[in-house]
């Protein structure tokens, strides 16, 4: 019985506050605040409450940027015929909008429709006064990787970086774009470029344990077995929402540790800048792993 009433007493509460939200928005005749409100809720991740808001706003606030929310709020609902129609109808009324072209292009993209996604990406790239055209352009880079047109995608990265220095996706995707390229090669100078990007986006976002773990990985493939530990430990820590990812690291960091000697790896640079030995911070990773 007591659960019966936890469950009626929830369905009230929420009842009641629908019923508050309703009414605010009937009442509202500030489409920009409604906007607004709208888009608060879709910064929290509530995208049915942020959809209630912007499908009202646009009455009141027929403003490019409503489409481009409402569209985005149903896109990240799922609902994406909703979102294309959205988009198309914004774009009906405002054909320049950048970041109406940037975002429709890259739904697009998701639907493998590339080629009317450059369109639209190229469009954004090339208005005058859009301020994040690096977003653009990066998209681009993304759909020409996938249609293994390897010269435009590194000059559109190259774009996006050019126009923005700290946007972190690119030095990314570069780095597992090198990665990738060392894979297939074996050439060390693909594995010191993927380094190259991969620090440059630690510098720029310091608490990602996947970043962590990426350049982990190059370093042990360049044999610097110390590094590669490091930076994995780094990872490690940093890994603790997600169970997965530190199974993940987990695993990895054990097959170094329990690699047998050959003769690539007997001469591995163990630094040492304090003169002391690394086997202390081994046993502190085996004993953080075993936890």
């Amino acid at each position: 019985m007591k659960k019966f009433l936890v469950i009626c007493l929830a369905f009230l509460i929420s009842a009641c506050a629908t019923s508050q939200v309703n009414e605010e928005i009937n009442e509202s005749k500030d489409g920009k605040y409604l906007y607004e409100m709208g888009i608060s809720y879709l910064n929290s991740g509530n995208n049915a409450m942020a959809i209630t808001y912007f499908q009202e706003a646009i009455k009141k606030y027929n403003k490019p940027e409503v489409y481009n929310a409402l569209a985005l709020s149903y896109q990240l609902a799922g609902e994406i015929q909703k979102a294309e129609n959205t988009f198309k109808e914004g774009l009906n009324k405002y054909p320049d909008y950048p970041e109406l072209l940037t975002n429709y292009g890259i739904l697009l993209a998701t639907q493998n429709k590339y080629n009317d996604a450059i369109f639209y990406l190229e469009k954004a790239a090339n208005h005058p006064s859009y301020t994040k055209k690096e977003i653009a352009y990066y998209n681009l880079g993304l759909i020409y990787l996938v249609q293994n047109k390897e010269e435009l995608f590194l000059s559109n990265m190259e774009k996006a970086l050019m126009l923005n220095s700290n946007y972190i996706n690119p030095y990314i995707s570069l780095g597992d774009y090198f990665f990738e390229k060392y894979k297939s090669s074996k050439n060390k100078e693909f594995l010191k470029r993927s380094r190259f990007y991969l620090s440059k986006a630690i510098n720029l976002q310091s608490n990602d344990p996947v970043l962590y773990f990426k350049i982990g990985q190059v370093y042990n493939e360049l044999n610097e077995k110390d590094l590669a530990l490091f930076y994995l430990d780094k990872a490690l820590k940093l890994s603790t929402d997600n169970n997965l990812l530190k199974e993940e690291i987990k695993k990895y960091i054990l097959e170094i540790i329990e690699k047998p000697k050959t003769e690539d790896n007997k001469n591995i640079n163990l630094r040492d800048n304090n003169k002391t030995s690394k086997s202390e911070d081994v046993k502190e990773i085996l004993k953080e792993i075993s936890e």
